[in-house]
């Protein structure tokens, strides 16, 4: 097997359940047959596709982080086949993405007389995840609750347990806060009900504990005479705070990494609309005719990569076609050190033409034709 080792991580040259690759992959994008016919890589048949992924799909499992997520691009129907099969070997359903081609897809493309179904200018992409969450209980269950995983959050219930004992209403508190040089809004937001629970800081602390000593508890008595002695911000205190959120902390990242990460871009839905790719963007020839029938836009792989891994975690593409998970990796390693994810391709290149070719020029800048609007980022000019 043929191995191209740039930057980021590994082009490999070959059929990918003998590659040798080390388990922990953050993502996989999978990206193989259709069904369809349209090439020499697609013979296996619309029936045959669950079978023939199976094994495909294992490998992919076993190799993939505990808390991990699948693109698993397809038709409509090829992804409905296949989904049975995603269940099997243990993932969870999140959503389908759908490429909306636009018009342009059909344009000059068929005979509507003829037609009798409607005209499919889409792909799909089934999302899953797999999170290696345990049952609470335990440390577990502190873990979780000081995440924010729960209403029943123990420190946030102690945090209001608090305030009732400083016989004050939670919808005076945001104003005392404020009052007392705190940020009343975000404090009560995050640290007494949001979703979204942070632990405080220790000078939001402190403004908290100003407001507490300023009432008295809920029997009428001072709060200072009930012998709660947590205002005395000593250097020790301060030295004991530090660290309990240095613990939180550590347990906040050990609990996010049970969790398949996923971030949501602004504005971005379920439906992509992107024309199919052309100009500079789409690989081609010696004679400038495209070498791949399905080309994806860089945008997606860009997206994907973004949104279901952490920077430093990698990405699993078993059928690599024009290898935009590569191109883009390599890119952000690049540009954008900090934001750098490794990665391994692989392609088989079952149909005899050369992708690889075109890819490795687009990764090392030797693509000379000019740069499409949009797109200079992402072929080696500008930034």
């Amino acid at each position: 097997m043929i191995k191209h080792v740039l930057k980021a991580g590994t082009i490999h040259v070959g059929d990918w359940l003998t590659a040798d690759l080390t388990p922990g992959y953050t993502l996989a994008v999978v990206d193989g047959p259709y069904g369809m016919g349209k090439a020499a890589w697609d013979r296996v048949s619309i029936d045959g596709l669950a079978d023939w992924y199976a094994p495909h799909i294992a490998r992919l499992s076993a190799l993939l982080a505990p808390s991990a997520s699948v693109y698993l691009w397809n038709t409509a129907e090829g992804w409905a086949r296949l989904d049975p099969v995603m269940r099997a070997n243990g993932w969870t359903f999140r959503g389908l993405v759908t490429w909306d081609k636009g018009l342009g897809a059909m344009a000059g493309k068929i005979d509507t007389e003829a037609m009798r179904t409607w005209f499919d200018v889409t792909e799909v992409a089934g999302f899953y995840q797999r999170e290696s969450l345990v049952p609470l209980g335990g440390p577990a269950q502190f873990v979780s609750y000081a995440a924010g995983a729960s209403e029943r959050n123990l420190i946030r219930a102690w945090l209001n347990e608090e305030r009732e004992r400083a016989a004050i209403q939670l919808g005076s508190l945001k104003a005392l806060i404020t009052e007392n040089g705190g940020a009343g809004e975000m404090l009560v937001r995050h640290s007494f009900y949001d979703s979204q629970w942070c632990f405080p800081t220790w000078e939001q602390w402190v403004v908290l504990h100003k407001v507490w000593n300023g009432h008295g508890d809920r029997n009428g008595l001072p709060y200072l005479q009930r012998g709660y002695t947590r205002h005395v911000y000593d250097l020790d205190e301060r030295a004991e705070y530090d660290a309990l959120r240095a613990e939180y902390d550590a347990l906040r990242a050990e609990y996010d990494a049970l969790r398949a990460p996923f971030a949501l871009p602004p504005g971005v839905t379920n439906v992509w609309t992107v024309p199919q790719v052309s100009g500079v963007e789409r690989l081609a020839n010696s004679t400038g005719a495209a070498l791949h029938p399905c080309q994806k836009p860089l945008l997606f792989a860009e997206r994907m990569i973004r949104a279901s891994t952490r920077p430093g975690e990698r990405v699993l593409v078993p059928f690599g076609g024009t290898c935009r998970e590569a191109v883009v990796c390599e890119w952000l390693a690049r540009t954008t050190p900090a934001e750098a994810r490794g990665y391994d391709v692989c392609e088989l290149n079952a149909d005899g033409v050369d992708y690889i070719g075109p890819v490795l020029a687009q990764i090392r800048g030797e693509d000379t034709r000019p740069k499409a609007a949009g797109q200079v980022r992402l072929f080696g000019g500008g930034s």
